[in-house]
């Protein structure tokens, strides 16, 4: 084998390596009350602890949900290991509703899909496959709105 082809193939490998370890994040937003999809709004992912974006920058990562209620992203950066997710003018549906900051762990996301909890209506339930978080979350109020 001459010199070019040896390097054709190694640039091969490596792209072929690279892609492969390149996962897709896909975050299905659910309204808690009845299940129905969360479609056209704003979301934010938040790495945990310093608030950088997936891409590993300090700034705000922001993507709109399609008309499925779903965004995706393999753009993220491979010391992120958890994120928190922030949908506008909603609240999660958690024990603790007051406070969004439950983080989701990447890995766990990737190897078995993560459902988040939905004490809104606890007998609306769904299942994750591997690659998806799927969040429950709830309108908010008129006064959780005016403290925007």
């Amino acid at each position: 084998m001459n010199r070019s082809s040896k390097a054709a193939v190694l640039s091969f490998l490596l792209a072929s390596t690279l892609t492969a370890s390149a996962q897709t994040l896909r975050v299905q937003i659910l309204n808690g009350k009845n299940g129905k999809p969360v479609a056209n709004e704003h979301v934010n992912l938040f790495r945990s602890g310093d608030f950088g974006d997936l891409a590993g920058d300090r700034n705000v990562r922001g993507f709109k949900t399609d008309v499925d209620d779903v965004i995706t992203t393999s753009d993220i950066a491979p010391d992120i290991h958890s994120f928190l997710v922030s949908v506008d003018w909603h609240r999660q549906c958690t024990e603790n509703e007051k406070s969004n900051r439950i983080a989701f762990s990447l890995q766990e996301i990737f190897v078995k899909g993560v459902v988040s909890e939905n004490t809104c209506k606890p007998k609306v339930k769904r299942t994750a496959e591997p690659g998806t978080l799927i969040l429950f979350v709830r309108d908010e109020t008129f006064f959780e709105k005016m403290a925007h």
